[in-house]
């Protein structure tokens, strides 16, 4: 009823309807990307992948090389003790670093320069993320 309102309004006062909402739907690596403040390079085929780098050689020369990069995965509330369980396992250490191999539906944490940034991830979604020192990787994989 809101939206025939609105619509209504437009009409009688002559103003252009807004353009609609987007139905382009991101991947996940392209959300976490966007969500981070990383400029991933663009790809028009297949899964998004993308590497970088928390510091570049000048900041650690400069700085003292040092930064902080961490991962970790929450359920979508409300969650059942299921839920958990299928998370337990899907972020683990690996080398001097950590590999996440998600499949959603789950919120994934992503510490990035000082921020943590949750990127929610959709019902059939996947993504493998590595994160080696100061490197993290993502790519994306075919939802199923």
């Amino acid at each position: 009823m809101k939206q025939l309102a609105m619509c209504m309004s437009f009409i009688l006062t002559g103003e252009a309807l807004p353009p609609p909402t987007s139905t382009v739907t991101q991947d996940f690596c392209s959300r976490l990307a966007a969500n981070s403040g990383i400029d991933k390079p663009s790809s028009s085929e297949g899964p998004t992948e993308w590497t970088v780098r928390a510091m570049n050689f000048g900041q650690r020369f400069i700085v003292g090389g040092s930064a902080a990069t961490g991962v970790g995965v929450k359920p979508v509330e409300p969650a059942t003790v299921e839920d958990y369980r299928r998370l337990e396992n899907m972020c683990m250490p690996e080398g001097k670093g950590a590999i996440c191999k998600l499949v959603g539906p789950l919120n994934f944490n992503f510490i990035w320069k000082g921020r943590k940034i949750v990127t929610p991830m959709e019902v059939g979604e996947r993504a493998t993320i590595w994160v080696a020192g100061i490197k993290t990787t993502c790519r994306s994989e075919a939802a199923q």
